[in-house]
């Protein structure tokens, strides 16, 4: 039927996309797997080749100016911050073509949203452990004058960092 065409044709057109993004480099780096999409772009799994490592690449999708402007600043801001519970920007840069993107440290694990769905409710004293080191990360942004404005599970990263447990990346 017409539906069933559209479907598989639709999820050919999405996959064939992911594949031409796949092949390609961004600057330095090579796109290998998107890890998700938000509200201004994607972020891939991508490889830098001459450093020899894993970065997490986050590309705007909307390259308007409007979208522009915001993207330099969320990337301006993030790297002003040192908390170790905030995820470190390494690089920032634009295409030939205008594609704007900026590398930060790829993160082994699991967000809070999820663990919470396989574990169940976390202890007292682990959920404190997890929120104690969002709110350290937070507060230096805070002092710098910035507001995350989208804090959920879904955003706290619990992360493997040098055999730290439930070591959290906002």
């Amino acid at each position: 039927t017409m539906g069933t065409i559209a479907v598989v044709g639709g999820h050919l057109g999405h996959r064939l996309r992911q594949q031409v993004y796949e092949s390609r480099s961004i600057g330095r780096y090579k796109l290998e797997k998107l890890l998700g999409r938000g509200g201004m772009g994607e972020v891939w799994a991508a490889y830098h080749q001459g450093l020899r490592r894993n970065v997490a690449l986050k590309l705007l999708r909307d390259a308007g100016a409007q979208a522009s402007s915001r993207f330099e600043r969320e990337v301006q801001a993030l790297a002003e911050l040192r908390h170790p519970n905030t995820v470190r920007v390494f690089d920032y840069g634009s295409t030939d073509d205008g594609l704007l993107y900026y590398a930060m440290e790829l993160l082994r694990g699991v967000d809070l949203g999820a663990l919470v769905k396989r574990t169940g409710p976390l202890s007292p004293s682990r959920a404190v452990h997890i929120v104690l080191q969002a709110a350290r990360a937070l507060g230096e942004a805070h002092q710098k004058g910035m507001v995350h404005r989208d804090i959920k599970p879904e955003n706290l990263f619990i992360a493997d960092a040098g055999g730290e447990a439930d070591f959290v990346k906002v």
